[in-house]
């Protein structure tokens, strides 16, 4: 019994380690999460249709949005699908998370006017009009 305890006890040890490493506040108005860096302000970037949102997020740099990271013009983008998805579980790590859908990068296939949305209220995915349906914009860059 004593030995399974301690079992126990090393295994936890071991998940919260990970855990720690896996998603983190960088200080500097970013969160990792997966190796990837999000912009920890999830509301920052308003709500709008797909292409103002592409377009919107090539010019976020440090200083806006509480970012004090030292990024530049060109290093944020959408998130694909995936991506928005696997931060869905980790929304609480944000600020600003807005209980509603918000743009990948990723296209809807078999419409080209399309792309994929996922909702922060409960993880769900659709598909969204790229003119005329708007969503939130929530950058993410590499490390």
């Amino acid at each position: 019994m004593k030995r399974l305890a301690i079992s126990m006890m090393v295994f936890c040890c071991v998940m919260a380690l990970s855990v720690a490493a896996w998603c983190g506040d960088n200080g500097d108005g970013t969160v990792t999460v997966n190796g990837l860096v999000w912009m920890k302000d999830a509301g920052c970037m308003g709500y709008t249709n797909w292409n103002t949102a592409m377009g919107r997020v090539k010019t976020i740099a440090s200083g806006q949005c509480d970012l004090t990271d030292k990024s530049k013009p060109g290093d944020w983008r959408l998130p694909t699908v995936d991506e928005l998805r696997a931060i869905y579980a980790s929304k609480s790590q944000f600020k600003d998370v807005v209980y509603s859908f918000y743009w990948s990068s990723s296209r809807y296939e078999g419409a080209a006017n399309r792309a994929w949305v996922v909702g922060m209220n409960d993880g769900s995915m659709h598909s969204g009009n790229k003119d005329s349906h708007a969503s939130y914009v929530w950058p993410v860059r590499k490390k």
